[in-house]
């Protein structure tokens, strides 16, 4: 195999690689609508503005679906946690 060969192998298969890329970014961004969160998202939101983001998803992986309290209680509990130990 001359080198002009295998850089136009090398070539073709960096260029396959970047279009499966896309596609899979493409798929990534229209499946997000498909997902759900375990509470609404104006809970979500309200309640990562006054916790913090990483909180607020934190607590809502452990809690059950649908169960805003629960969610609101744990973020305040991981909040106030961290807060202390710092």
């Amino acid at each position: 195999m001359s080198t002009s060969e295998q850089i136009q192998a090398v070539a073709g298969f960096a260029g396959s690689v970047m279009a499966l890329t896309g596609v899979a970014v493409m798929v990534r961004t229209a499946s997000r609508g498909f997902f759900h969160h375990s509470i609404p998202a104006e809970d979500l939101r309200r309640i990562a503005d006054e916790y913090g983001w990483w909180a607020a998803r934190r607590s809502e992986s452990v809690c059950p679906h649908m169960d805003v309290a629960c969610v609101e209680r744990e973020a305040k509990r991981l909040y106030e946690t961290m807060m202390y130990r710092r």
